[in-house]
């Protein structure tokens, strides 16, 4: 035993028996004697292993010795939990030994100092620098580093962001030593390392912990080459500046301006330049553009093209000043830091042959470093992605023709396996998952297990079904949603009204018309809008969406349940339950029983003519109406004036209004029938859906720009000459911007020649397309593209504003809406005003005074109908019920969101009961580990995500850190003010609206 352990004597002679060895506090003197003992050896131990072995320990003394009192306790504590305390981990996983606990050799290091004293400089309180013969040091914490350990440990295919690192090193470099930094080849040092760090704990760990291990080694070393130091030069403007003697070396630039740090890289390569800046840039430029609308980058255009000049080197100047733009504007949804940098690649027009003789020379020092002074540093490398191998597979020397065979038969089994994932269909990254759940578990389960299982999860959900419908009790969804919402918004038992957004919409899947209906909790803040988020009601398969049809396929029992919950229960209190209107405006029409957007009175919201949707604050005026002929004709002066959606002095519809004109004629004021939903919604709890309104703005404004760049005033070949000119400018922008998914082309309606657009053009390839660059002086006339122009600007400040993450200004919205309007007729792209465009005009700036506009997108709700095409044509979904098969495969994915058992079950059980309390029965952390043999085991062992949060319960402090950061971010990117959102007095609804309660 003791070659594996090492042995440690303690004095308890101060203990008259050994049975009060037992007892907490002895153990604890015990530990901390052991503590004393393994310091003065230079090591130490994590608190769990030392309770484990004392307690060992006195269990054996105790078996031996049952009638005697103690005077020696021998504690074995297995080499494998010991570690020096001087230690740095940077690990070697090429070894087959035991790997050191150091990956840097602490006698060279020590031998390097005699040439040049280190530097430390501590960026942060848990990352300090210092170097060494212009080799870059940083000694980094685990609390540091634990973000890029769980990416690394993750089944995550995205890259991994070292913004926290890289601006923490360039802040270092550029600042404090005045040195330039290659950042290509600072990403690809971080990330070899970092993994290097990651393989060394999975090797150490064994059938353990990996990121228990990492935190046992506390602090972490990481040696950096990419740094060259610069020598101060003649200044740029008041920009001091440094370079080497390189040919085309790295530039640059410092100033302190406004107590900021002004920075600026130039560092050229063989065909392009990289420039380094950081956030003092940034900010600058963008509260520029939020101030006067205009991306000015002109210092930084100047400052490049001085150092390009210093090397004789031309650049594309238009393309460096999209760039800087079009990255400058990408920074808008980040929080903008001093300490943030941006790194924007530009091109040459005449590359430089010394500089590629250069970059090449650089590059080999580069392989030479990475193969030889990194392999003896950090270990050997692998350039593999995801989990990487945590062995090296050395050659074997047998005989030529069992070689062969081995390389046939490895062949054979590789084509066998591609067949298989072609003829099942196993898309790349299904075929990806299972890989990785067979490298993690080591098994794979036969499919009537899964089966089992999955018939076994069905079983908790309780739903209805037909041959066209499937749907769930009201209140076990609302049940559901507001466990969901508690999740984000842990308060929510004291709000005295609960919001639940009521989602509609149609959806085409094949050759059915499906409507699905899903709710979501608006106090539960923006993440429960998310497709993964929203709780499914029912889906119902239509011949055609109207109000009528509607009418007949939802079953009444289904719109009478929905009726029925006024109230629910949590823990000890009662809240009343509030239904909002949540989807398109179609989806509103097909609710409130209205004649559509063809009538005469096509607004949602008002029953102003369409004949004056134009109408706004600014342009009211007196319309005359006459009325009969000759001796009868009566002449009338009506004032026309702007509308309101809560005000019926102001037109604004009303149930009460539609109860009365429906008796009269058909279609008076556009009301066609009764409501789907009889009084269950008023016009009041709907509002307008930003999505949809952005899309239908842009796809008028685009249909309106081809409209006139179809016009030539040409006829014949001379005609479509033109034309195809202009349609080759425009595909030529949509390559720089969207790409070829949408594109241009020449279409002949009505013997006409016209322009026409081809693709798909979603919200954020809008953002794309419509850039400061879009060709309008090519396409239009001056005044029509001056116009144009203007009207999509407007817009553009209209979605910046109501956009969630922006400070609300007081006033600034309807402004720029009533601008909008305004600038939209005056522009000459069409004589009316579409009824989106009306709403922007009359109605935006209401809903913005008293609802959040971004409870009401619809994205989440379009996603999820994304998700339902998938389900519809799955392969596990089966023709002869589909629709209760994807809405119990919904619900699985839901439950899915709560990895802990316990978690999935208190949903359950409150969903179905209302029993919960979500303060004091709150699953607690320590008690998640699920059973050995249940059959998707939460084993430490086996799962990387349960591992994480089992080790992160050993630092209570770490865990605070970082829940607190997460609800910082979800509040600044997600800011949602309850108190503002429901604050208006709505119309009086029907008396018999809430007659009866439903006590949960």
């Amino acid at each position: 035993m003791t070659n594996k352990s090492l042995k440690i004597e303690v004095d308890v002679s101060m203990y008259e028996s050994i049975d009060e060895l037992k007892d907490s506090p002895a153990i604890d003197n015990i530990m901390s004697k052991v503590v004393d003992i393994l310091k003065k050896k230079g090591q130490k131990a994590s608190n769990c292993s030392l309770l484990k072995y004392c307690k060992n320990a006195v269990s054996l003394l105790w078996s031996k010795k049952k009638e005697t009192s103690p005077n020696l306790l021998i504690v074995y504590l297995p080499l494998k939990v010991l570690e020096y305390i001087q230690d740095t981990v940077v690990p070697n996983v090429s070894s087959d030994e035991e790997v050191s606990e150091s990956g840097v050799d602490n006698e060279s290091i020590d031998n390097v100092t005699d040439c040049q004293l280190p530097l430390p400089v501590s960026s942060s309180s848990h990352i300090s620098f210092s170097v060494r013969n212009n080799m870059l040091e940083a000694e980094a914490s685990f609390e540091y580093l634990l973000d890029y350990f769980k990416h690394s440990l993750s089944m995550n295919s995205k890259s991994l962001n070292f913004d926290k690192i890289l601006n923490d090193i360039c802040t270092y470099v550029f600042i404090e030593l005045k040195s330039s930094v290659n950042i290509r080849t600072l990403k690809k040092e971080i990330s070899l390392q970092i993994s290097h760090i990651v393989q060394s704990a999975r090797y150490r760990a064994a059938d353990k912990s990996i990121i228990k291990t990492l935190r046992i080694s506390g602090n972490f070393s990481l040696v950096f080459n990419c740094m060259s130091p610069l020598n101060k030069a003649q200044s740029i403007r008041e920009f001091c500046q440094f370079r080497n003697n390189i040919p085309l070396g790295p530039i640059l630039l410092h100033r302190t301006f406004n107590e900021k740090n002004d920075i600026l890289q130039f560092f050229p390569f063989s065909n392009t330049i990289e420039v380094t800046f950081n956030g003092a840039w940034i900010e600058r430029v963008l509260s520029a553009f939020d101030f006067v609308g205009i991306i000015d980058v002109d210092d930084l255009c100047y400052l490049i093209n001085e150092c390009a000049s210093t090397y004789n080197l031309k650049l594309d100047f238009n393309n460096l000043v999209e760039t800087l733009k079009t990255e400058i504007l990408c920074c808008r949804t980040k929080s903008s830091s001093n300490s943030n940098f941006l790194t924007v690649v530009v091109r040459c027009i005449e590359p430089n042959n010394v500089r590629k003789d250069h970059s090449q020379n650089s590059m080999n020092d580069y392989q030479s470093l990475l193969e030889v002074e990194m392999d003896s540093i950090v270990g050997r490398t692998y350039a593999t992605r995801g989990v990487k191998r945590s062995y090296v597979e050395d050659s074997i020397s047998i005989e030529p023709d069992r070689n062969l065979y081995r390389l046939n038969k490895e062949m054979k089994d590789k084509r066998d396996l591609l067949h298989l994932k072609d003829t099942y269909h196993l898309t790349d990254s299904a075929f990806n998952a299972i890989f990785h759940f067979i490298q993690n578990k080591k098994k794979l389960y036969s499919l009537s297990e899964i089966e089992r299982l999955r018939k076994e999860t069905n079983s908790k959900f309780p739903i209805f079904f037909t041959t066209t419908s499937a749907y769930v009790k009201f209140e076990y969804a609302v049940r559901t949603a507001i466990f969901v919402a508690q999740y984000y918004e842990p308060n929510l038992e004291q709000f005295e009204t609960l919001h639940i957004r009521f989602n509609m919409d149609g959806t085409l899947i094949g050759n059915k018309h499906i409507v699905a209906i899903s709710i979501n909790c608006i106090e539960g803040g923006h993440p429960c809008q998310m497709a993964t988020n929203l709780i499914p009601v029912g889906l119902f398969e239509v011949q055609k969406e109207n109000t009528e049809l509607l009418r007949k396929t939802l079953p009444i029992e289904f719109i009478n349940d929905i009726k029925s919950v006024k109230r629910i229960s949590i823990g000890a209190k009662d809240i009343d339950i509030l239904i909002r209107l949540g989807g398109d405006l179609m989806n509103a029409v097909y609710v409130f029983g209205l004649s559509g957007f063809s009538s005469n009175y096509p607004c949602i919201f008002c029953t102003q003519h369409k004949d004056d949707l134009h109408v706004t604050e600014d342009t009211a005026y007196d319309k005359t109406i006459s009325e009969g002929k000759g001796k009868n004709k009566k002449t009338t002066t009506v004032h026309i004036g702007p509308t309101s959606y809560h005000d019926t002095s102001k037109r604004a519809r009303s149930l009460f209004e539609q109860a009365a004109c429906l008796p009269k004629k058909t279609n008076d004021l556009g009301y066609k029938c009764e409501p789907l939903f009889g009084d269950l919604f008023d016009y009041q709890d709907y509002c307008i859906d930003t999505l949809h309104m952005k899309l239908r703005i842009f796809d008028v404004i685009l249909k309106d720009i081809l409209s006139h760049a179809s016009r030539t005033g040409k006829y014949g070949d001379e005609h479509v000459v033109i034309l195809k000119q202009k349609v080759e400018i425009l595909n030529q922008h949509c390559d720089r911007t969207v790409g070829k998914r949408f594109f241009f082309q020449i279409d002949s309606e009505n013997n006409n020649k016209t322009i026409a657009s081809h693709g798909k053009l979603s919200g954020h390839l809008q953002d794309l397309f419509f850039v400061d660059s879009f060709p309008y002086d090519d396409i239009l006339r001056d005044d029509i593209a001056k116009s144009a122009r203007l009207v999509v600007n407007k817009f553009k400040e209209i979605l910046n504003e109501i956009s969630h993450n922006t400070i609300r200004r007081k006033g600034v919205l309807k402004r720029l809406s009533l601008e909008f309007v305004k600038e939209f007729r005056q522009s000459g792209l069409r004589t009316t005003v579409t009824p989106y465009i009306h709403i922007i005009g009359n109605h935006l700036f209401e809903f913005d005074e008293f609802n959040n506009l971004g409870d009401y997108n619809m994205q989440g709700v379009e996603k999820n109908n994304d998700l339902l095409s998938q389900l519809y044509f799955s392969s596990t979904n089966p023709a002869k019920n589909p629709l209760l098969t994807m809405l119990q495969k919904l619900y699985r994915m839901l439950e899915m969101n709560f990895q802990d058992e316990k978690e999935r079950d208190a949903m359950g059980k409150f969903a179905r009961t209302g029993v919960y309390d979500f303060v004091e029965d709150k699953p607690c952390e320590s008690e998640t580990d699920a059973e050995d043999d249940t059959i998707f085991c939460r084993d430490e062992n086996e799962y990387i995500e349960s591992e994480v949060e089992r080790d992160e319960q050993l630092d209570s402090s770490i865990i605070a850190t970082e829940e607190d950061n997460d609800e910082t971010e979800l509040e600044d990117s997600l800011i949602w003010e309850p108190e503002k959102r429901f604050g208006n007095t709505f119309l009086p609804r029907s008396q018999n609206r809430f007659k009866s309660f439903r006590r949960s």
